[in-house]
């Protein structure tokens, strides 16, 4: 339906953006212009469109007025508005969007109007928002979702302990830096059927918001995830698909609209700015007793997906370990910074910078090895997480610590050669783990579609979203090993909600062992019924079929059909072959749900359909003289369930740990006052190849039972675990603990000045 076209008149391209929609052209498009909110806490008072009309090429300049529905945007909670109407909480904030001939008539259009503001006074840090007398941002006040959650008696077990440690930790807003901007195409079709093009995780619920936001019918709605240039969760929210419907709606044009980096950085969301403080014991023997811990985050101006990051933050403080007495609170409260939300690890990587930092320093306390200690407290079968559930299969923290210290003995040897005069070598590890699935009460769900098309390929409609991560690949792969055809006879198509089952998007590392479990169930059955077909249509007997390759064998005789000689004749007969499969994973529980703890069979109870585990271990050299941290090597090793698709599973492990090292040495967005300090990848510091160490990656295979042949998620948990050991690697370098993210150094030097200081 599109074609390629980078040298018409009026299309203008946006440089240093690589978008999918953006090379989409079709006949009549109309291109769209955001105007953003010039204050991050305002009053609207007025908006004056009328110099609009005075710029050539202008097809629509639309407003809060024109939204026919609901104006309001989030998955929880619609309270973020497509287009405001009477106030502005952030700098994110759309006050109206222009649609035009040309992307430069649309921009110059933008400029033409005018807004009153009546400025309102911010808050610009969760510790404000919770004063008595702060200005309330929502109806209801400024906390978007407290709780608390205790198990034993968190006292006796600090009694109980020989050494007990404790730190104040912050983590600062980042920017998700994937390559490709927020881009989409909408249109109208002669039948009315709206369709937006968008590259987004979440398909089916941006249908479910544009419905309410256009009071149509979800049929009457379609959403196509493009090719996704990354997401790392902030193409979870809805962000431009809202505007491209608003405009298709309205004009029954087709309508373009691209952000630059500067609008991306601008609107997409953040992982979220945490302050933590954390107190844990240990007794004797390396035991862990107790922790208590409090964790505030920023949720910024909107709900998005923060209720959820703070309870998941709340079910994993205390690592992949045991610990009889926890008492966490949690907090998420709304500002006027960055709109905080999903972002890969989901609210654990900052609670991890802490537990992992702090069991560091107790291991060296009680003069443990910091592999001694995680073995000793490592989760295994049989036990319980703080969150009451109990863990039945594929609990591979002990397995992956092992691993990682063995790798490391090997390594050790060279690591010592590399020291330098004026550097100094430093060693440093953690292990995390994560949900796989969404779970905390979420339905689980995903579907497959099997269809024999007439020339003998295999159509498979599958419930996922490609980021680029390659599951659509590894979705090929299960369907070829349960029916035992080439990979290359498959056809795949994936978010689209027209053609595929509804599903709850790609989140939670959830895709390989929801959707390739449906997978491989809707193929076991499309299976049977391939056979059965072909012993109908040839008189074979049903037990003596295979499938091999691109042909049904017949072991009795020794003689094969063609598949595609098969399709045909279902064809020529009016028949059709198709399998239609809806898979939902156990029911899971909230950490909040104290009733079903209570009342659900221990061995039912559940938070997560699974887990995945991992260890990680970082070598750093650190430069005495500028302070300067570079990361030599990492080894991780992640337990995956059963590796599908290797190359795949190192490719996101390497990627995971580079966000990490950004995480700890270099990455934050800044604000001043609500206003973007940050508007470039260079000045986010994002990583590049030059700060990309050596790695080492030891695929642990611990097989999960309810995921397709024993696989499970690994997207996230890699980004788990690796900044906090970059931070223990900074202090056995140089015996400066670093608790305020990131470690740059001028935190390093004036750590390293303070030793001097004390020493004199």
């Amino acid at each position: 339906m599109g074609q390629s076209a980078p040298d018409r008149d009026g299309e203008a391209k946006v440089k240093g953006c690589l978008t999918f929609a953006d090379d989409m052209y079709i006949e009549g498009m109309l291109y769209g212009k955001i105007l953003w909110s010039r204050h991050p806490h305002a009053e609207i008072l007025a908006v004056n469109t009328a110099m609009t009309k005075e710029v050539p090429g202008i097809h629509a300049v639309l407003t809060a007025a024109d939204v026919p529905g609901h104006n309001g945007m989030g998955s929880l909670k619609p309270d973020q508005p497509v287009l405001c109407r009477d106030r502005v909480r952030f700098v994110g904030d759309a006050i109206a969007v222009v649609f035009a001939a040309t992307p430069a008539a649309a921009e110059l259009a933008v400029r033409q109007i005018k807004v009153d503001y009546r400025k309102l006074p911010g808050i610009f840090s969760p510790q404000e928002a919770l004063k008595p007398d702060a200005p309330p941002l929502h109806v209801g006040g400024n906390i978007c979702k407290h709780l608390l959650h205790e198990e034993g008696d968190i006292e006796a077990g600090f009694r109980q302990a020989a050494v007990v440690v404790e730190g104040h930790f912050e983590t600062p807003f980042v920017e998700h830096a994937y390559l490709e901007p927020e881009a989409g195409i909408g249109l109208v079709d002669e039948n009315g059927l709206l369709t937006v093009y968008a590259p987004t995780q979440f398909p089916f619920e941006i249908r479910k918001q544009l419905a309410v936001m256009l009071t149509l019918p979800e049929e009457k709605i379609r959403v196509i995830a493009t090719p996704l240039g990354g997401a790392f969760g902030s193409k979870l929210d809805n962000t431009v698909e809202a505007l491209l419907a608003l405009g298709a709606y309205h004009l029954r044009r087709p309508v373009k609209i691209t952000l630059t980096r500067e609008e991306s950085i601008r609107l997409g969301t953040k992982r979220h700015a945490y302050w933590m403080d954390y107190r844990l014991g240990v007794d004797s023997a390396g035991h862990l007793v107790a922790v208590d811990a409090k964790l505030l985050s920023d949720a910024g101006p909107y709900t998005a997906l923060s209720p959820r990051v703070i309870d998941q933050a709340c079910i994993f403080p205390c690592g992949p370990y045991r610990v009889p007495n926890v008492r966490v609170e949690g907090w998420a409260v709304y500002t006027n910074n960055a709109n905080g939300s999903a972002f890969r690890g989901f609210g654990i990587n900052q609670a991890v910078v802490a537990v992992e930092s702090l069991l560091d320093e107790a291991a060296r306390k009680l003069g443990l090895d910091p592999f001694a200690i995680r073995l000793i407290n490592a989760l295994k079968i049989g036990d319980k997480t703080i969150a009451g559930e109990i863990l039945q299969a594929s609990v591979a923290t002990q397995a992956t610590i092992q691993a990682a210290q063995e790798a490391l003995l090997e390594e050790l040897p060279a690591l010592k050669a590399r020291k330098a005069p004026g550097k100094r070598i430093g060693i440093g590890m953690a292990s995390g783990f994560k949900n796989v699935g969404a779970g905390k009460g979420k339905v689980d769900d995903a579907g497959a579609i099997f269809i024999l098309q007439p020339d003998g390929r295999v159509l498979l409609r599958a419930s996922a979203v490609d980021m680029g991560q390659g599951i659509r690949t590894v979705l090929v792969q299960v369907a070829a090993e349960v029916l035992g055809l080439d990979d290359q006879l498959f056809d795949i198509i994936t978010g689209d909600t027209a053609l595929t089952i509804p599903h709850g998007g790609a989140v939670g590392e959830r895709q390989i062992l929801i959707t390739g479990k449906a997978v491989e169930l809707a193929a076991r059955e499309f299976k049977t019924k391939l056979l059965q077909k072909a012993t109908a249509h040839y008189e074979l007997p049903f037990e003596h079929l295979r499938l091999r390759g691109r042909e049904i064998f017949d072991l009795s005789k020794g003689s094969a059909i063609p598949l595609a000689e098969l399709a045909g004749r279902i064809k020529e007969a009016g028949e059709e072959l198709q399998v239609h499969y809806y898979y939902t994973a156990p029911k899971t529980f909230a950490l909040a749900d104290k009733e079903a703890r209570n009342t659900v069979p221990p061995e039912e109870y559940r938070n997560y359909p699974a887990y995945a585990y991992t260890t990680q271990v970082a070598v750093v050299e650190v430069d005495e003289t500028t302070g300067q941290v570079k990361v030599l090597k990492i080894i991780a090793a992640p337990d995956c369930g059963r590796a599908i698709n290797p190359q795949k599973i190192e490719g996101q492990i390497e990627g995971s740990c580079v966000q990490g090292i950004g995480y700890a040495l270099s990455e934050a967005y800044a604000l001043d006052k609500g206003m973007p300090v940050t508007r470039t990848f260079k000045q986010l510091r994002v990583p590049t190849i030059m700060d990309i160490p050596d790695m080492q990656c030891l695929l642990i295979e611990d097989p999960e039972p309810a995921g397709p042949f024993g696989a499970k998620g690994i997207s996230e948990v890699a980004t788990v675990p690796i900044t906090p050991a970059i931070l223990n690697a900074i202090y056995d370098a140089t015996g400066v603990r670093i608790y305020t993210l990131p470690a740059t150094p001028d935190k390093v030097l004036a750590g390293l000045r303070s030793q001097r200081a004390t020493k004199v």
